[in-house]
């Protein structure tokens, strides 16, 4: 009861805080893979199981028989994020023990006796070890005392508590998220082996991304253009997590949009990732597409819009100058019949800045557009139809 107490009172904090759970164990029951709530584990060695001695005379996790390590394995994919608390009850029987450890790239526990910590931070394209060194004597009394590790990317400041008396602070560049770039799966009681007592070591263990450190996904580019009569939506992303897939959507007014593809997210975070999807099936006129961010605990987010329109009756031989533009774009166009066209610069999420219809001639033309109006700069869209055939072409500009 006081462990279903404990959980409830968890799971109110964590929603209240934005925190997210990864994993919580109890180890009341065997299997130990198997998680009070969240993730569970994926092995653990075949002598590892429930022991009693537990916190407040509970269960916990016990390395069994003989002098064998724990080694609860989880997968690493739930641990690549930005920010990490840690929190779980321990009893010091050996001198050796990793409370949690991802190979080279974190680090939590005791060594020689003594607790330290050991993670590495983004810096760029690259990542900076953070090593505490020695920051407390864990106490040889056979007794639980509470060991927490919380890393913030916000502010960048990690700090250690042990039986809530804070032992240690690391102060990093505000907003540096952990790097796991190539990181493998995680493991608990790597190390840990009771020197052969049989009797619960660990217990209570919440695995948990830090509170208010959830980082919206961001999108680094998204363009959709023709290539070889075939419409190509090209996107890029970093900061990806909990986003688990993403839906290609097309529409023919920019409102009504119909799914056209789907690609999973590949989670990586620390990493520019790169899509693309082909749509076959186009078959020309102006189009929008935008992309439909679906995360893990069912919400979703959309992409700003990009269009194409591959040319019908509008000669293939048109092209726009100067760009990057400043205050003028020209549209250099070789016509097949004299008309009327009408021009829309745009933004990317489908914003109208400037509307205009002129009559042209047959032949080549050149047609000025005048950008000194328009205050915004960065990506435009700039659409020329025929407003007779109702077919034209499409150009993205960067405006200075």
């Amino acid at each position: 009861m006081k462990k279903l107490l404990s959980l409830l009172i968890i799971l109110v904090l964590a929603s209240k805080t934005n925190a997210q759970l990864i994993s919580w164990f109890t180890w009341e029951n065997n299997p130990v893979t198997t998680a009070a709530a969240g993730a569970n584990g994926l092995s653990v060695s075949s002598y590892a199981t429930v022991g009693t001695g537990g916190k407040n005379g509970t269960k916990g996790l016990s390395p069994g028989a003989g002098s064998n390590d724990i080694n609860l394995v989880l997968d690493g994919a739930n641990f690549n994020v930005p920010a990490l608390d840690i929190q779980l009850d321990f009893r010091r029987e050996e001198s050796q023990a990793s409370f949690l450890n991802r190979g080279s790239y974190f680090n939590f526990g005791m060594s020689g006796g003594n607790l330290s910590v050991s993670f590495l931070l983004t810096s760029g394209t690259s990542y900076t070890t953070i090593n505490s060194g020695n920051v407390y004597a864990i106490p040889d009394d056979h007794s639980f005392h509470s060991y927490h590790f919380r890393y913030d990317n916000n502010n960048g400041i990690a700090k250690i508590w042990v039986d809530n008396s804070l032992v240690y602070t690391y102060t990093a560049t505000a907003g540096a998220p952990l790097y796991w770039t190539g990181a493998g799966n995680v493991t608990i009681g790597k190390d840990t082996d009771a020197t052969g007592r049989n009797l619960a070591v660990f217990d209570n263990m919440i695995l948990q991304v830090q509170a208010n450190a959830l980082l919206p996904l961001n999108l680094v580019s998204f363009a959709a253009d023709i290539k070889n009569n075939i419409a190509q939506v090209r996107f890029t992303t970093n900061q990806e997590f909990s986003v688990v897939s993403y839906s290609i959507e097309r529409s023919g007014n920019g409102i009504n949009f119909q799914t056209v593809g789907n690609t999973p997210a590949r989670g990586i975070y620390n990493s520019i990732n790169r899509y693309e999807f082909a749509d076959s099936s186009y078959s020309g006129g102006l189009v929008y597409y935008r992309i439909k961010m679906q995360n893990a605990d069912g919400s979703f987010t959309y992409s700003p819009l990009a269009s194409v329109n591959k040319p019908n009756n509008v000669n293939a031989s048109i092209s726009v100058y100067p760009n990057p533009a400043t205050s003028y774009a020209v549209i250099k166009m070789n016509n097949a019949k004299a008309g009327q066209y009408r021009y829309t610069v745009s933004t990317l999420t489908g914003q109208v800045l400037m509307v205009t219809t002129v009559q042209l001639k047959e032949g080549n033309n050149l047609l000025n557009i005048d950008l000194s109006a328009i205050s915004c700069k960065g990506m435009l869209t700039i659409n020329i139809n025929d407003v007779q055939q109702n077919s034209g072409a499409s150009f993205n500009i960067i405006k200075n």
